[in-house]
Parts: C-alpha cells; structure tokens; sequence
C-alpha cells in the first residue's frame, strides 16, 4: 500500500479529532463516539495493512484473496468513517438549527444501508463477484436471522414507524405507558423518557407504539391546566368565583381561560367544589406554576376570611363559650394596638385614640409577588407595614414596570386613597412574605364619628413623613400660589369633605 494513502488516513482522522474538540468548545456540540470510533479503527487497520501486506496501488490488480481481503477491509472502512461524518455534521446541523426533530437511530439506519451498498460494491469492484448468487444466499439468511431476532425487529419497524407518524418529536412532554416526561432520545430499540425525578425511562419501541400517547407539547406548548378545590358552604359561590379570577388575573406566569372561568363543579360533603383553569406557556412548568397559584391563594383565601374545609371524615369539636370567644377578640385587638403603638409617626396620638385607630384596622397577609395594590385601581383604604418588605413599581416606556422605591416595616403607602378616594398611584408588590394593617374609609369614618380629633392628628402624622400627602400638599401650594399652611388647610377640607364629616 502507497504511505500517501497511510499519511492521507491518519490526518483525515486527526482532522476528526481536532472538529470534534472545536465543535465542543465553540458551539457545545458532544463529540460523536461513532464517528472517532470508525476513524480510530480505519488508522488501526491501515497501519496494520500497511505493515504486514504488500498491497498494490491498484485494488483490481492481480493479487491473491488475502490481499484483496485487505483492500476489501481497508474500502469498507474508509466508507464507513466518510459515512459517520457525514450523518455527525448533517445531524448536528438540523438540531442546531432547529430544523427537524429526528431522532439518530434514523441516520444509523440510513447509514446501515449506504454501508451494505459500500460492501457489495466492493465485492464487485475489487472481486469481481457476480452478486446474483449472493443475493439468493442473502435471501435464505435474511429469512433465518429475521426468525431469530423477531422481537428485536419488530421494535426496529416500530420504531420507524413512529418516526413516519411522528406523534412526538424530541424534547416534548409526552405521557407514555403511564410514565410521564420529556422525549430525550429514541434508538432502533427503545425510547427514553426523562421525568421530573430526573429518572431515565427506556421503553420499547413495540411498547410504546402499541400504547395511548398523550403529547403535552401539541399542537402548540400553550396548554390549558385546571385543579380543583373545595371551600366553606358559608361563602357566596359569586363572591368565591370572583376572588378565584382575581388570584387567575394578578399572576403574570399564567392567562385566563376566558371560555372557563372559575366555576362550581359540585356540592361535596365538606364544601363546594370549585374549579380553576388557566394557561401555561410550556406543560414542562406546570408544577413550578401550579405552586405559585396553590401559595397565592392560600394567601388570597385568607384575607378574605375564606376557609378550606377539613375533609368530612376528620371529626374538630370546639365548644367556645361566650367569654372565649371575646378574650380571643380581645388579644387580636391589643395586637393590633401593639402594632400601631410601634409606628414612629403616630407618636402624637394618646392610647385611647391609638385604641379607636386600631378598631378600624384589619390584619392582613399578602405573599412573596402578590399585588396589594395596582396602579391606576380604584381603591379607599391604606396599607402599614408590620412585618415584610414590598416594591414601588409604575409603568415606564413600552409599559414597562419600573422600580422607583421600596417600602418596609413602619411605612405607609395609599393615604390618599383613604382620604380623598385617588386611584392607586402606583403598584406595590410583596418582595417577601408580609403582615400589614390595613384601614378602609368605611371602618375609619366609624372611628372619626367618635372623635372628630383623630382626624387632624392623623392628617399631621402623614403630613410630617415623606408621604403621598406631602407632595400633594406641595402641588396645591405651587398651583394656587399660597402658603404652605393655606394648601394644608385647603386638602385637610377636601378630606372633610370626601369622608363626609
């Protein structure tokens, strides 16, 4: 054998080695083991024809069969690497560029075949053979092999037959079997499921053709989820209906389903069975996403007072005398005067004033990313932080949310939605799990008809922070062009007059 075609095998396989460690680094490609494997193998078998046989240029010269055998070796090898590259960089072309979902074993097929093709063309060409005989021969072998290795082939056929249908491409969620997970690899024997434990499932393909398949991830990834949960027959099904839409409505991870809102599904033993379905992006979210409604709600549920019943075989026998009942009412309300009590800014205000404030608060729990106001919703009430930290957010170029303060334990937010009935000027969300004390009009004008006094006293206690009311008192002072108490005097009779004193 000429050393140029020796020289010619060992750099065409170092030029593998060196594209198969560039592809690595530069666009993450995996090294292709079938590709170097036939490589390694041709410049094993060309150093050993090269040593021990005296080939001739010419592989149709006369020479004797082990010659030939080796020019035969050496031609079958050469095609396979030339094949093994070519189907490496075709496969690794359509998966980068997101062309087509084939699986590999499809290309191994393909490249089984071009490899036959090669050998009975050597045959031919370097032999001489007349591949007549040969096929009959292979016709009876063919008939023997396929008895003994049915169920290998009938997998084998299965598989390209999922492949023709094509009810499922790679990286889709499918549930197979009763296995649910992402399609991760498919061979002439088995396909492999990747589940949410990060098991690795193989099933053959026989099994799987033969199984329903339910494909998450069609026609689009956009897929409908619902769960169902039962709440206290004491609570309107409207009012329910209406809170479950709002929890649907605040979370940006999900949309609506606007043919199936909230709605009743049935009267159960221990409450009323409800309904909620929404959409998510990609069915591979569906439990990170049905967490942060399942935690929202919880949150949702109890500021609103609504209870989830315990299941009906769970016997809870309470038997709460009268003086109970108001000793508990009592400890929630000098918790609540604790509270207030702790806020800096209402120093000025004695115990019994404090005492009256308190009366018209309601403790209320918000979670990490709820919403406790929105910009530009009507709103009468304002918010005291107790416990927690939230964002000041307003809506930027492109309507784009943009942070312009932060808001912790002792600030306010929403005065002036208290006071004179302004939209909500910005949105404040939860960065964390927080308690606040919440005061709406209502419950406030029921204080103040008491004592008128709480009001100024109030109105100076905001008026001293860096508040809403602050700026706004400014902005009264520089339209009109009057003194800073005038404006003082000016908002203090819009509040009056708004709360209807």
């Amino acid at each position: 054998m000429n050393i140029t075609i020796l020289i010619s095998i060992i750099v065409y396989f170092g030029l593998l080695v060196v594209a198969a460690i560039s592809f690595k680094r530069s666009y993450k490609v995996d090294y292709d083991r079938k590709s170097l494997i036939a490589g390694l193998l041709l410049v094993v078998a060309a150093v050993f024809i090269w040593f021990f046989a005296d080939l001739s240029d010419d592989p149709t010269a006369e020479e004797s069969t082990t010659n030939k055998v080796y020019w035969l070796i050496l031609f079958t090898l050469i095609g396979n690497v030339v094949i093994q590259t070519i189907i490496w960089l075709f496969y690794v072309f359509i998966r980068k560029n997101d062309l087509l979902r084939i699986p590999r074993f499809m290309f191994d097929i393909i490249g089984s075949i071009l490899l036959i093709a090669i050998i009975l063309f050597g045959l031919k060409y370097i032999f001489g053979t007349n591949l007549s005989g040969l096929l009959v021969t292979s016709t009876v072998l063919s008939a023997i092999i396929g008895l003994s290795l049915q169920d290998t082939l009938t997998n084998l056929f299965a598989g390209v037959s999922l492949q023709m249908e094509a009810p499922f491409n790679l990286d889709d969620w499918v549930n197979l079997g009763g296995y649910e997970g992402k399609v991760v690899s498919q061979n002439w024997r088995t396909l492999t499921l990747l589940t949410r434990e990060n098991h690795r499932v193989s099933l053959p393909n026989k099994t799987v053709a033969e199984e329903k398949i339910v494909n998450y991830s069609r026609p689009t990834k956009r897929q409908i989820h619902s769960f169902f949960v039962e709440l206290d027959y004491s609570h309107p099904p409207n009012e329910v209906k209406r809170i479950l839409r709002e929890i649907l409505t605040e979370i940006k991870e999900v949309d609506i389903d606007q043919v199936a809102y909230p709605y009743v599904v049935s009267y159960e033993a221990s409450g009323i069975k409800y309904c909620l379905k929404y959409w998510i992006n990609d069915y591979g979210d569906v439990i990170a996403i049905q967490d942060i409604v399942l935690t929202r709600l919880w949150y949702k549920l109890e500021r609103h007072n609504i209870k989830i019943p315990y299941s009906i075989s769970e016997v809870h026998m309470s038997v709460m005398s009268d003086s109970v009942q108001e000793q508990q009412a009592e400890k929630e309300r000098n918790y609540r005067l604790s509270l207030l009590k702790k806020q800096s800014w209402l120093k000025d205000m004695d115990e019994d004033q404090l005492m009256a404030l308190s009366h018209s608060t309601v403790l209320a729990c918000y979670g990490e990313n709820d919403d406790l106001v929105q910009e530009g919703a009507e709103g009468d009430s304002m918010f005291i932080i107790t416990k927690g930290r939230a964002k000041v957010l307003i809506h930027g170029p492109n309507d784009a949310e943009v942070l312009v303060a932060d808001k912790s334990a002792g600030e306010f937010f929403g005065e002036m939605s208290l006071l004179t009935g302004d939209p909500r000027s910005a949105t404040v969300r939860a960065i964390e799990d927080m308690e606040v004390l919440v005061i709406d009009k209502g419950s406030f004008t029921n204080v103040l008809a008491q004592d008128k006094g709480i009001l100024q006293l109030f109105f100076d206690a905001l008026g001293s922070n860096q508040g809403s009311l602050n700026k706004i008192i400014e902005d009264e002072k520089n339209n009109a062009n009057i003194p800073i108490q005038s404006a003082r005097e000016r908002i203090f009779k819009k509040i009056i007059s708004y709360l209807d004193l």
